[in-house]
């Protein structure tokens, strides 16, 4: 049952990104009668942050071409109502009420509404560092504002020496992002090695493509304190060891902070509603809270892990955009499940193309499975083709049951789409067997006449039955 139609409802969306305006724009399509606004506490909507770096580094000269819609589109094309420099400080559900701090704070508002779905993305971790947060020099690295402010701050200071805190995608990427502009990066990671959530045996190569790339790699390692000069800019960092009791002097010009995220649900403190791990929000699989007029939708929730069955934090683009337009169908009245996901994402950094999906060989033991870790190296199509490329997969199979639990790739070629095939595997349930003897395409200059998927599956199967392990 959609809105009562005897009087004007009011659904409010929390987030003018991608899950938001998903929302928005589904809820609108199934019902055009009532009122719809979108509040955001930035000042831009519906931009792509996977292409921020980019703009960094030049490939994107201009950072208006990461837009993809004005909020006039939305207001004039869709009649929803777009109000940026809004930002929601509190929800009180029982009184179905957001108190909202408005521009630069210097207002304050009472926002009532009928539905309301959560959309309010993540923030960065704090690091909970004396004088890292609020020095001159310092900048995150997760919205348009936060970009234009490092741009700004490069052209105009011609900084050399940079220290990026944090070893994840986003730190990998900006670290390539400063290189190609001549800044010497310095990337520093608290776990052992960058990209923590890959097998060693792909973190490995990408750790060695960034070194020749002109990356040094600081890992085990977290900032201790900091030294500023008397313009409140950090002009070193000290960096203690995990692993021994030994610190470190790092000169910086500039400081970009990477190193995680989680839930934006500050403002939801203190009131019943249900959050999990990462301070995410927990929904059912129609993706409601437990107010059943409140629904919540991309990186402040959490999501039903595809293979394990259990809820985690999987802050993906591709999952933001599914779970908002499921968001705004059910808050309108609709009836759809959001089945989960498997946590597929790549990145392409250094020239290598680093893809995962479902969980790794630690986890899957964890679990309670009986997982089995197959690797190799194929080349990406037939090598008398200019320009093949080697392929490194790791393949986490459960034992005996065949089950795919897991694969990762590192390679410059035919990653993507292969770790997609993967994706499809492992949502649908497929063993090894199954992957093993699926129809994939063929031509020489994009695969093997046995592409890399089949090969890594073929091996599997051979392990399986000789119990090589």
């Amino acid at each position: 049952m959609y809105f009562n139609k005897n009087e004007k409802q009011h659904l409010l969306v929390i987030g003018g990104n991608v899950s938001g305006l998903a929302a928005a724009s589904q809820a609108r399509r199934n019902a055009p009668d009532i009122d719809i606004t979108v509040l955001e506490s930035g000042e831009h909507i519906s931009y792509g942050t996977c292409g921020l770096p980019y703009y960094i580094s030049g490939i994107v000269d201009d950072i208006n071409k990461l837009f993809v819609y004005p909020p006039s589109f939305f207001e004039e094309k869709r009649n929803i109502r777009i109000l940026t420099g809004h930002k929601v400080t509190a929800l009180n559900p029982n009184k179905k009420e957001l108190s909202v701090k408005i521009k630069d704070g210097s207002e304050t508002g009472i926002f009532n509404y009928d539905k309301l779905i959560i959309c309010s993305g993540a923030k960065p971790v704090d690091l909970k560092t004396d004088g890292l947060e609020n020095s001159c020099n310092v900048f995150h690295f997760r919205n348009v504002s936060d970009a234009l402010a490092l741009k700004n701050y490069i052209n105009k200071n011609n900084p050399l020496r940079a220290v990026v805190i944090g070893g994840g995608s986003i730190g990998l990427l900006i670290a390539e992002a400063l290189i190609k502009i001549g800044i010497k990066p310095v990337v520093m990671e608290k776990s052992e090695t960058i990209f923590g959530d890959f097998e060693k045996e792909i973190s490995g190569v990408l750790s060695e493509r960034a070194v020749n790339q002109g990356c040094s790699l600081f890992v085990n390692s977290f900032v201790s304190s900091v030294i500023k000069n008397d313009n409140n800019n950090i002009t070193e960092l000290i960096i203690g060891s995990n692993v021994e009791p030994c610190s470190e002097n790092i000169s910086a010009d500039i400081v970009v902070l990477a190193a995680g995220i989680e839930a934006n649900t500050s403002f939801i403190k203190g009131n019943s509603i249900e959050l999990g791990h990462r301070k995410a929000i927990k929904t059912s699989p129609r993706l409601q809270t437990n107010y059943s007029n409140i629904f919540a939708a991309g990186d402040c929730c959490c999501v039903k892990n595809i293979v394990t069955g259990k809820y985690a934090y999987i802050p993906t683009a591709n999952n933001a955009a599914r779970m908002g337009r499921i968001a705004g169908e059910n808050a309108t009245g609709g009836d759809e499940i959001f089945n989960g996901s498997a946590g597929t994402k790549v990145d392409v950094v250094f020239d290598l193309e680093v893809a995962k999906t479902g969980i790794s060989f630690d986890e899957a033991l964890s679990l309670g499975f009986n997982p089995v870790r197959i690797r190799d190296t194929y080349p990406s199509h037939a090598v008398a083709i200019p320009g093949a490329a080697d392929i490194k997969i790791v393949l986490i199979a459960d034992y005996p049951s065949g089950k795919i639990l897991g694969a990762q790739m590192i390679g410059h070629d035919g990653v993507a789409k292969r770790i997609d095939i993967f994706s499809a595997s492992i949502t649908c349930g497929m063993t090894v067997s199954d992957v093993y003897n699926l129809d994939l395409s063929y031509s020489p200059s994009t695969s093997t006449v046995w592409d890399p998927v089949n090969k890594i599956c073929g091996k599997a199967l051979l392990n399986f039955k000789k119990r090589r392990f």
